[in-house]
């Protein structure tokens, strides 16, 4: 058989493959086997409240914008293992309204903008776990050829199955009051007619302002508003009758943080009487994830968990905003234990250290092993580029510490003496290319005029508050010199006083937005830090850098998960 021949079959193979795995994935959702069984619920004393969890969306695999699966499955059954139990919108009501008990830990989760992906990969999770789901949903996907939403056919099932509950994110996602960053107006865009994001600098969404002409001046009376907010309510709710018999309880409206924080007062009326006749939850903010007795059940918060959280990072979320008890993820557990923490959490993990800080600290885990002079220590840096990720190497005997910062995609060497701590030298390292859709902005604001002709909002410094740093650091460690190099280029060389150990510290803090147009991720930061290597000649003082096998095998995933993410992409 001829080479061409023998690999197009081979290729014919692998794809066939790839579609029976499709196929089994799509039919194990569509025909849901498994049945959800509700807790009795007879013994809850839960009087305090429920934490809100949400995800914007699941995929096969972590992305900038989406959970992966395997991701979503850790988190899910962390929180299972520490007692939380999911609660239904009734039991919401029940609560807020009528003050039944609760779960000792109740959880409301749900999943946003009625994606088919986040069913097809939460489910199983669900069913595992015996947790149920709201799953929002916009009415006008109800009836589109776009096989990205769920339609009725497939939303039907999934609530008799009773793993999931149907919620709504409103009518539709259209933008409004829109400019580029050229200061051009773009007015009214649905959101599927928007052929590149990067290019809109400004909006609103539909319901959260006056339509406006190219001056922000409304081109719209107060009845007309009223009117045109209306009526999106009413085709909803026609929408959701004609397809189910019944409108959503629980609405969560898009976007989050508008209603009742500085939006225009006849605005936010005429949403506040359409959104009390329409449903009997309201979820409208995303900065808290914990929910009282004394909550509002038409102003309730939730936190939406983004890829970039670490376990960790969820849980210390969790634990900040709400009064139940929370245990950390260790990893392995025999490496997690060679370090101590300081304002800090740890997971250990063969090929990563994530250090977790608690809210508004700087926080470090330090590794227990004195490490010798002429040593060199290796890693790579995969922490937010918008926080500060710090290596601190410290003098066994006087405490004296160097301290490399990388904060803002620039590197800071200071020295640390009795707490006193001064610069000693500060490099820019090279640019890091980055996708316009990586920033992630404060949305449904009110701006002026003048703000959309100012230009980008993106200031020189700024970078996505998401942006890894991806960097290769080595350092080299005399008797009396430090030698820094960063992705192979040596930048910063030192005197240092005569020292014979050193401990390393690994951490950082986060940074607030100096702009305030990016969206804020709040106060916890996770310092990332893959393949730490500790050595002296040919002695290992630490090291779990992978195997050649273990890199060889990482290397086939990444090509069998690109492979089938682009047939999902595809087909």
């Amino acid at each position: 058989m001829a080479p061409k021949n023998r690999r197009k079959r081979i290729s014919t193979v692998i794809q066939a493959v790839i579609l029976l795995f499709l196929v089994i994935t799509l039919v194990r959702v569509v025909w849901i086997t498994e049945r959800y069984e509700p807790a009795d619920g007879s013994g809850y004393t839960n009087t305090d409240g429920f934490v809100a969890l949400s995800y914007f969306g699941v995929a096969r695999n972590e992305s900038t914008k989406y959970v992966g699966r395997d991701t979503l499955r850790q988190q899910l059954t962390l929180l299972k293992e520490q007692g939380f139990e999911t609660i239904s919108q009734d039991q919401v009501t029940d609560f807020l309204e009528k003050g039944k008990p609760l779960p000792d830990k109740a959880l409301f989760l749900s999943f946003e903008d009625g994606r088919n992906d986040s069913s097809i990969f939460a489910q199983p999770i669900l069913e595992a776990l015996n947790y149920r789901a709201t799953m929002f949903t916009y009415a006008d996907k109800m009836d589109t050829s776009d096989t990205k939403f769920l339609k009725p056919r497939d939303l039907s099932p999934m609530m008799k199955s009773g793993y999931w509950e149907l919620g709504s994110n409103g009518y539709q996602l259209t933008y409004i009051n829109t400019f580029n960053d050229k200061g051009e107006h773009l007015g009214v865009i649905p959101e599927n007619d928007v052929p590149d994001k990067t290019e809109i600098e400004y909006y609103n969404h539909y319901l959260m302002d006056y339509l406006r002409d190219e001056y922000l001046i409304s081109t719209e009376s107060k009845r007309e508003m009223e009117e045109r907010i209306t009526d999106d309510y009413a085709r909803m709710q026609s929408i959701y009758e004609e397809s189910f018999g019944f409108v959503p309880k629980s609405y969560a409206i898009m976007h989050a943080n508008s209603l009742y924080n500085n939006m225009n007062d006849y605005v936010e009326a005429i949403n506040d009487q359409n959104i009390r006749e329409t449903f009997g939850i309201h979820f409208n903010r995303d900065r808290n994830a914990f929910n009282d007795q004394n909550s509002d059940v038409y102003d309730l918060t939730r936190i939406q968990a983004i890829p970039s959280f670490s376990v960790n990072h969820l849980l210390m979320k969790l634990k900040q905003d709400s009064p139940f008890p929370i245990t950390f993820f260790e990893g392995d557990t025999s490496l997690a234990s060679r370090f101590s923490k300081t304002n800090a959490v740890l997971e250990a993990e063969k090929d990563e250290l994530i250090v977790t800080t608690y809210p508004g600290k700087e926080g470090y885990a330090t590794l227990q092993d004195e490490v010798p002079a002429e040593a060199t220590v290796a890693m790579r840096l995969t922490g937010a580029v918008m926080g500060e990720q710090s290596i601190v190497l410290q003098d066994a005997d006087s405490g004296k510490s160097h301290i490399l910062v990388f904060a803002k995609n620039t590197l800071t060497l200071y020295e640390e003496v009795n707490g006193e701590r001064r610069e000693v030298d500060q490099v820019a390292l090279a640019p890091i290319k980055w996708d316009g859709t990586d920033f992630a902005f404060n949305k449904a604001t009110q701006y002026t005029y003048e703000d959309t002709q100012a230009g980008s909002r993106i200031v020189d410094g700024e970078y996505p508050r998401t942006l890894p740093n991806n960097r290769q650091v080595e350092l080299r460690l005399g008797t009396d010199t430090l030698n820094v190099s960063v992705d192979g280029e040596a930048l910063i060389s030192v005197k240092s006083d005569p020292a014979d150990t050193f401990y390393v510290k690994l951490g950082g803090r986060a940074l607030q937005s100096e702009t305030g147009y990016q969206k804020d991720e709040g106060a916890i930061y996770d310092s990332s830090f893959e393949a730490l290597r500790i050595t002296k000649e040919d002695e290992s003082i630490y090291d779990t850098t992978p195997t050649r096998t273990e890199r060889m095998a990482s290397q086939v995933k990444t090509r069998w998960d690109r492979t089938v993410d682009y047939f999902i992409e595809t087909f």
